[in-house]
């Protein structure tokens, strides 16, 4: 089992949708549903309840998930970890949702100008941790929605949307 093939697992699993899980991670839906079918060969059951309008988590896919965040956030730490010690500067951040947001990618991107020197990485959360992982330790810096419990963290407002219904 790979990192990449759980951060695949992950991203249908949050978003109960093949397509827009593989939109998500910049590929085509053809490889990502392999994956899958070879996880699910690997772990020798379903991880996902198919149906022509999205998924859902069998049992064992609900397993898999809790079990597949906890090794992904491990890992992220290790990478940053070993970054740091081999000198390099790291900002990790989070972004509630997509990394594909345009205005979260232009706001990385002119970090990454202004300080050529810092290795700038995005980690996607989902809607469970508004927080992005800023209170787990997994991410230095968040771009995330309001309302949540901000006590013991600063946050500034970046931008504002309307609301719609």
């Amino acid at each position: 089992m790979e990192l990449r093939t759980l951060r695949y697992f992950t991203a249908v699993a949050e978003e109960l949708h093949f397509g827009r899980a593989a939109a998500r991670l910049h590929m085509s839906q053809p490889p990502l549903s392999r994956a899958i079918k070879q996880l699910e060969a690997d772990f020798g059951t379903l991880l996902f309840v198919r149906s022509p309008t999205g998924v859902a988590l069998t049992p064992a896919g609900s397993a898999l998930l809790d079990e597949a965040r906890a090794l992904l956030r491990h890992a992220d730490r290790v990478r940053v970890r070993v970054a740091v010690a081999a000198g390099a500067s790291v900002l990790t951040v989070g972004i509630l949702g997509d990394s594909t947001d345009a205005g979260a990618t232009r706001l990385a991107e002119a970090f990454r100008r202004r300080h050529p020197d810092v290795d700038v990485r995005v980690r996607d959360t989902d809607l469970t941790d508004p927080t992005c992982g800023l209170r787990a330790g997994t991410v230095d810096v968040a771009l995330t929605r309001g309302p949540f419990d901000g006590t013991g963290l600063a946050s500034r407002p970046w931008a504002t949307s309307p609301r719609r219904a």
